[in-house]
């Protein structure tokens, strides 16, 4: 059982917690006592100088030891913690918990219409099952393998893979995921405009030359003769002061361009104090799927020498905003110049690296997302490209999967479904949709068994009226059918879900518009699925037929929620309406 392993790896990482929690609180007792030797120590050495010197340095010393050590233990309760929030977000999926502190992912939501059918984006949504991306650039790569593009089949392959070894190498997953947990408790995780902000300015392309860099060495080089001088006091003590004063202006004179160069360091560090966890857990992985493997070869071209030197570049920027060290140093060193100087050296080396590994990060997190379905589900699947659609025991993935129905199904080019209301015809489709998206992710899906060519997928079930466009339902369906047809004329493989075909009009109209629709699209080989409540349409030549079942027990309507061939002789809506109390016994 796929939740008694998370049970599991729960109940580790709350031991390994408490365990080293103990031992931590512990050297940090430790730790303040030999802080307090050291300030003993410190006095008896002012009292006695000469012979209690021995005493300072051993607690000193000592107290750097254990602070080590105390860092060491901090570490592996952090990690234990951040582990555990993910599992619990795991154990989450398992039943509707997810919904309450989920992504809903809205603020990527765009204006396509299989977004809002199949609940894509939003608190209950299948964004927000999936997504354990915290960084921009994973939501929105996320969200970009949802949107039923399609895909070559090799691509498709190699996500298949490195998803498969995700879901598999479940450890190294989590890895992964606590450092975005991580990241996300010091970085924004929406905002991506920060990101290409930052590559826009580690790119800028800041002037220096040699001339620069000989001005400032000669001005460094006139300060210190001043200073000789002054102290073989051959000139005046102040003429090094006023070469100090002269060499600041100067300096902001010639490196008036360093306030971009600033900027990019401020908020390229920022990101970098949060990537770092990523980065470190993504390049100490070990991954044998290419695509796995490629995205970690690019990741670690960003070596951590380039990490450490741009922190170094940037502790070097803050001294320079401090007023009083940016003016000595600016008059000593010049250090605008250094400072531009040392990140020209930096953004040829790395500039390109960073913005590659900070996608990269992306990507994984992506697939991290992607493999979800296959950690939680336990009738999971990894789909497979074929010329026909069919599956069995698929299930809808936002349903609890205990309490969902699952159905085998093979699509017969056009099909229509007939059934009385509530009885799962919306809900059937529903899942095939969302697990369609899955698979063109490729991701697992919710069923069984599952094989399917790979197409332009449409859809046409939460049509509503647009006032602000003037827009009736009605031909709100229209326009969607209209794109279907436009798009039969390409001679493109498509699958087509509409549910309750032209329901916003009446029914003479409906069905003439319904026919005109069904047989569109099996003259254009379309795999197709219309649901209806006009047994008129199950007459069409070439439309396969299926129906949803109510039954009564006890005088209370029913429903097994299964799919079977043929047509629908029955009707609830009567019953449903005296039931509300619309209609009077």
């Amino acid at each position: 059982m796929k939740k008694d392993k998370i049970l599991d790896l729960t109940q580790k990482y709350e031991r390994i917690k408490k365990e080293n929690e103990i031992i931590k609180n512990r050297i940090s007792y430790i730790r303040l006592f030999i802080f307090l030797l050291i300030i003993i120590s410190l006095i008896l050495f002012f009292i006695y100088y000469k012979y209690m010197i021995i005493f300072p340095i051993i607690t000193i010393g000592a107290f750097i030891y254990v602070s080590f050590i105390h860092r060491k233990y901090f570490i592996i309760v952090d990690d234990a913690t951040f582990k555990l929030s993910v599992l619990k977000a795991y154990l989450n999926r398992f039943d509707d918990s997810f919904k309450k502190n989920s992504d809903s992912g809205l603020d990527l939501k765009s204006d396509s219409y299989l977004e809002s059918d199949l609940d894509i984006y939003g608190k209950s949504s299948l964004f927000s099952y999936l997504s354990f991306a915290k960084t921009p650039y994973g939501r929105k790569f996320l969200s970009d393998a949802l949107k039923g593009n399609i895909i070559k089949e090799d691509k498709l392959l190699r996500r298949q893979e490195a998803i498969k070894e995700l879901t598999e190498n479940f450890e190294t997953t989590l890895t992964i995921e606590a450092a975005s947990f991580k990241f996300s408790g010091i970085n924004d995780s929406k905002k991506i405009s920060i990101l290409e902000n930052a590559f826009n300015l580690v790119s800028n392309d800041i002037i220096f030359n040699k001339k620069t860099l000989f001005i400032n060495v000669l001005l460094f080089i006139i300060l210190i003769i001043s200073i000789a001088l002054a102290v073989l006091k051959m000139v005046n003590p102040y003429i090094p002061l006023v070469v100090l004063v002269v060499n600041y202006i100067i300096s902001r004179m010639i490196f008036a361009n360093i306030k971009p160069v600033s900027d990019a360091f401020v908020q390229v560090n920022d990101i970098f104090y949060g990537y770092n966890y990523l980065l470190d857990a993504v390049n100490s992985s070990e991954f044998k799927s290419e695509e796995l493997v490629k995205l970690q070869r690019d990741t670690k071209k960003l070596s951590a020498h380039a990490i450490k030197h741009f922190r170094m570049l940037s502790s070097i920027v803050s001294t320079r905003n401090n007023f009083i060290f940016g003016f000595i140093l600016n008059g000593i060193f010049l250090l605008d110049g250094v400072i531009i100087y040392l990140f020209k050296e930096w953004q040829k080396k790395y500039h390109r690296d960073f913005e590659r590994a900070i996608k990269n990060i992306g990507h994984f997190e992506e697939l991290i997302s992607l493999a979800t379905i296959g950690i939680v589900k336990e009738d999971s699947t990894t789909p497979k490209v074929s010329n026909i659609f069919t599956f069995r025991g698929i299930k809808h993935p936002l349903i609890e999967e205990k309490k969902c129905v699952a159905n085998d199904f093979m699509f017969k080019g056009t099909n229509i479904i007939t059934g009385s209301n509530m009885s799962g015809k919306t809900t059937f489709m529903r899942s095939i949709g969302v697990n369609y998206l899955l698979f063109l992710s490729g991701s697992e899906v919710s069923s069984l068994k599952f094989e399917a060519p790979i197409a332009k997928l449409f859809t046409s079930m939460k049509v509503v009226d647009d006032v602000n466009n003037n827009i009736s339902t009605f031909y709100g369906e229209i326009l969607r059918v209209k794109e279907i047809c436009l798009y039969l004329k390409t001679n493109e493989p498509m699958i087509v879900l509409i549910d309750e075909i032209f329901k916003g009009t009446n029914t003479k109209d409906r069905i003439t518009g319904a026919f005109a629709v069904a047989e569109k699209l099996i003259k254009g080989n379309a795999l197709a699925i219309i649901t209806t409540h006009d047994s008129e349409l199950c007459e069409i030549k070439g439309v396969s037929n299926f129906y949803f079942l109510e039954h009564y027990e006890k005088d209370k309507i029913a429903f097994d929620y299964k799919i079977r061939t043929g047509v629908s002789n029955t009707r609830n809506a009567i019953y449903l309406l005296k039931m509300a109390g619309v209609i009077e016994e």
